[in-house]
């Protein structure tokens, strides 16, 4: 069956993270440095770039959460979303399930810096595309609570295969079921996308529904971008 992707496309300008907030998530905070002088001049370069990040979601009813046996079933579709996020899950009645990149001119220029030895230049350009593509699902995010209100319905935080104990394989089934989509992500046959600076995974939607501070505290996974904001808000 065919389903409806919602799309929507933002100017690199509109997404791309403040001089500060890549500072706070880098803990850079030397304004001399050669680093700090090198994303200021890469953040002026990208806002001034015609590159979009590109993203969507796809809305199907939800037939069953199992929370024990961690599974959640969205339209005859199984996920194997793990005890956490069905837990997070479970007064869903509909599900949201998304596709968001920034593009691959981070990678791209990423790998291209690390080849020629300038690990510390890759490395920002690195969290510049983790924090973009962030940023961009925001927005969407934001744009399916606005869509669900008038409804009387609300929205969960969103979840990712790879994070909370949902393994990253079941992408595979996250990708069938979002089908034809505009993004132009793809996936490897080990469940990694491409471009690489790009997010995927299921936001839930109903009455009973709510966003919650995520669990950093008892979360194991320490490469996290939810866990390093988190930390890097707190410190400040």
């Amino acid at each position: 069956m065919e389903r409806r992707f919602h799309t929507y496309r933002y100017p690199l300008s509109e997404v791309l993270p403040s001089l500060d907030e890549l500072a706070r998530y880098l803990h850079m905070e030397d304004t001399e440095h050669p680093a700090y002088l090198y994303m200021v001049e890469r953040l002026e370069q990208l806002r001034s770039s015609d590159l979009e990040a590109v993203g969507g979601y796809v809305v199907g009813r939800v037939d069953s959460v199992e929370v024990a046996e961690g599974r959640l079933a969205v339209e005859g579709v199984s996920f194997a979303v793990g005890a956490q996020v069905a837990g997070y899950l479970k007064e869903a009645s509909e599900a949201a399930l998304f596709l968001c990149t920034a593009g691959a001119l981070f990678s791209d220029e990423a790998h291209a810096l690390n080849a020629a030895g300038d690990f510390l230049e890759a490395y920002i350009i690195d969290a510049i595309g983790s924090l973009t593509v962030e940023r961009a699902m925001d927005r969407i995010h934001a744009a399916l609570a606005e869509e669900q209100a008038p409804l009387g319905l609300k929205i969960t935080n969103r979840y990712s295969p790879g994070y909370c104990n949902w393994p990253l394989l079941d992408q595979h089934q996250l990708f069938h079921f979002v089908g034809e989509n505009p993004t132009g992500i793809t996936l490897s046959p080990s469940a990694l996308m491409h471009p690489i600076k790009s997010v995927s995974g299921i936001i839930g939607i109903g009455t009973h529904c709510r966003r919650r501070a995520y669990g950093c505290v008892i979360c194991q996974n320490k490469t996290c971008i939810y866990r390093r904001i988190v930390q890097r808000e707190k410190a400040v």
